[in-house]
């Protein structure tokens, strides 16, 4: 039986507030647990690692589940993420590499790669869609799902609403493109965006 479960990004916790003091990761996981959300999803590259293992016993105590988005430089950096999220026993792993082949056909060999080093370590492995990452833009994503139709997704369609300025009304083409981007997402990222924007205040009037 399916089930959703919605997981806060700990990231989108910052404030970012020149004149303030940036809440304590206690007081973040605190507040994410009393808001209901399933667990806590961090961001690291390699260099962040003992900082998220630092942050073990807040699981523990909130008991909260662990998602990790890990953003490798190159394609040997996945392996010590992937420790780290077996170490946290983290239920899933969204890759967001820097590895950047210009042609589809070149980005397989290590996309294949880090699927076989997902499936080595017992945790579900997905590639999401992200600007300035492997799967950068909506065309280059369909062309590399043509050629490995069984890669599965962590969809982030924001990044291709501000890449591509879909206008509205959506065209039936570009419908297509989106529903094969769903037909092959196991995860969502819940934002919202607009043409210029890939996440906007949806409090402010503008946005309403």
């Amino acid at each position: 039986m399916q089930a959703l479960e919605i997981y806060q990004s700990l990231w989108a916790m910052e404030q970012r507030n020149p004149q303030g003091i940036e809440p304590s990761a206690e007081e973040n996981f605190a507040k994410i647990a009393g808001a209901g959300y399933h667990g806590v999803c961090l961001d690291p590259n390699v260099s962040e690692i003992p900082d998220c293992l630092g942050l073990m016993p807040l699981f523990e105590e909130h008991q909260l589940g662990c998602m990790v988005n890990v953003f490798p430089e190159t394609a040997d950096e996945l392996q010590p993420l992937l420790d780290m999220a077996v170490q946290m026993n983290a239920c899933q792993v969204n890759v967001i590499g820097a590895v950047m082949p210009l042609r589809p056909e070149d980005a397989v060999p290590t996309l294949k790669r880090w699927q076989e080093e997902g499936a080595a370590s017992g945790i579900p492995l997905l590639i999401e869609t992200h600007r300035d990452s492997t799967l950068n833009d909506l065309y280059y994503t369909l062309q590399v799902l043509e050629l490995m139709p069984e890669l599965r997704l962590c969809a982030d369609l924001s990044h291709f609403v501000v890449d591509r300025e879909f206008r509205e009304p959506i065209c039936e083409r570009d419908q297509s493109y989106i529903r094969t981007i769903l037909e092959h997402s196991d995860c969502f990222q819940g934002r919202i965006a607009n043409r210029e924007q890939v996440q906007v205040q949806i409090d402010f009037p503008q946005h309403q």
